[in-house]
């Protein structure tokens, strides 16, 4: 028998909003804010503890690589009444019986904080300023876990084809290149991923170059092959994922474009497509290995797998999961050993915890539980 190793698990959500307010969040059921969970590594299964941290809207979390703190974001719009510039994100000590302490929370200085993520250092905070087309720089000390005012802010020009959805620019997702001082934001509004240079000293953020992926593709969010220099975008609006080669001084490459819904689904029309658009996908992550990717089809209520070239980084489509109904899932996250993938079904109100096979990647629904308006997962 597997030894039994019981972690933390976080589950952030939407608060503060009425049923409606936010045009897509079909959940009538608002989060309180970060609950918090024991998780059994052995078998997937987890349970409340009974703590909830107050928060407004953290609909993503992010763990700092030396495991002692958790950021939250701030998902604040206007749709709720937030005034422009307004954001900020909130920095928390992990307990040892998984409540969490706040530190202090931060001005991003926009709304719309749909994603934070640190550098390779682990000294600086990257955050996306959705509704404002931006993104922010911001110190983070990882011996005290306090955030910094933002050092830089750049905006973003542009709009793409969609004209609800691309009107503007909309930085979804941001993320450090594991080997080199590149930042990548991708930005649903302009369907590119503009790339930036880290100054690790100071802060400032360098404008480098930006890469056009396919017209009306709404790239959302971006992952790093664990050892092959290749990443992959999960795109939104097109309901595909972008497999692009890294080369250290030019950035992303794209190699692969390749779509995850089934090819006879019909999102446009569909009564759960409250992205508005053509096809409506939320986010992507490989396996520990690299070995599978995963993409989470919205409206379709499923997850793509897909296996990864050993040599090239190439995917190629080899099963479909089918998730909650009306989950219309956000998230999904690995837990520390690899062996369970977690996913936020927001709409269902639920996490659901799936064990990958080792040998073909499929996923197996091992255990779900309650969380109102589930947005996103983290376990240490």
């Amino acid at each position: 028998m597997s030894e039994t190793i019981e972690k933390h698990l976080f589950v952030g959500s939407y608060t503060g909003y009425g049923p409606g307010q936010l045009p897509w969040v079909g959940s009538k059921q608002p989060g309180e804010g970060i609950s918090s969970f024991l998780f059994n590594s052995s078998d997937g299964s987890f349970a409340p503890i009974g703590k909830v941290t107050k928060q407004d809207s953290p609909t993503w979390l992010e763990v700092h690589p030396n495991g002692k703190f958790l950021i939250a974001t701030h998902e604040l719009s206007h749709h709720t009444g937030v005034e422009e510039g307004v954001g900020f994100v909130t920095s928390y000590k992990i307990q040892p019986d998984g409540g969490l302490v706040e530190i202090c929370t931060q001005s991003t200085g926009g709304r719309g904080n749909t994603c934070a993520t640190f550098d390779r250092t682990g000294r600086f905070l990257l955050v996306t300023r959705y509704w404002e087309g931006g993104i922010s720089v911001l110190p983070f000390d990882p011996d005290t876990g306090k955030i910094g005012e933002v050092t830089a802010k750049p905006d973003h020009t542009g709009s793409g084809q969609d004209p609800i959805r691309q009107s503007v620019p909309h930085p979804h997702g941001v993320l450090g290149d594991p080997k080199t001082n590149m930042v990548y934001a991708t930005d649903l509004g302009t369907d590119h991923v503009h790339q930036y240079v880290l100054d690790t000293k100071t802060g400032a953020l360098e404008p480098h170059s930006k890469v056009k992926l396919t017209p009306g593709s709404g790239p959302r969010g971006i992952k790093f092959h664990p050892s092959l220099r290749m990443a992959y975008v999960n795109c939104e609006l097109n309901g595909t994922v972008e497999v692009c080669s890294v080369d250290d001084d030019k950035g992303l490459v794209p190699v692969q474009t390749e779509f995850c819904y089934p090819k006879d689904f019909v999102v446009r029309d569909h009564p759960e497509n409250f992205g508005r658009s053509e096809y409506w996908g939320a986010e992507g992550c490989l396996s520990s290995d690299g070995s599978y990717y995963y993409y989470i089809c919205r409206v379709h209520q499923s997850i793509a797998v897909f296996t990864v070239d050993k040599e090239n980084g190439k995917l190629s489509f080899s099963g479909r999961c089918q998730l909650a109904n009306n989950s219309n899932a956000r998230n999904l996250t690995l837990d520390p050993t690899g062996k369970f993938l977690l996913v936020a079904s927001q709409d269902a109100n639920l996490v659901e915890c799936f064990r990958i096979d080792p040998i073909t990647g499929g996923l197996e629904l091992v255990h779900t539980e309650h969380a109102p308006c589930a947005a996103d997962v983290a376990v240490i």
